[in-house]
């Protein structure tokens, strides 16, 4: 099992840049009504989905790419595949 949690999600948006954050923060809220942060702590399994549906599957994956690397440096080695995975999958997060 992976070592994502929602407390570490939580972390690496609140580390990240202000303009990521406000970016992805706007661009979900038009999309969805609900901020980011939202899905984040309450449905985890569906933040690649809002991802790709408020940024695009180009961004989304960047954001999967910046967060991989977030998590390595903070001992917590998965690629943006698992991450893709782990982020779409409401099972991993019973």
């Amino acid at each position: 099992m992976s070592c994502v949690t929602r407390e570490l999600l939580v972390r690496f948006y609140s580390d990240s840049s202000f303009s990521l954050r406000v970016m992805v923060h706007y661009r979900v809220v038009s999309t969805y009504g609900k901020p980011f942060d939202f899905f984040l702590m309450e449905e985890p399994w569906r933040v690649y989905e809002v991802l790709e549906r408020a940024l695009g599957r180009h961004n989304a994956e960047l954001v999967l790419r910046i967060l991989s690397e977030w998590l390595g440096r903070n001992g917590c080695s998965t690629s943006p595949e698992e991450l893709k995975r782990i982020l779409s999958d409401r099972g991993y997060w019973k």
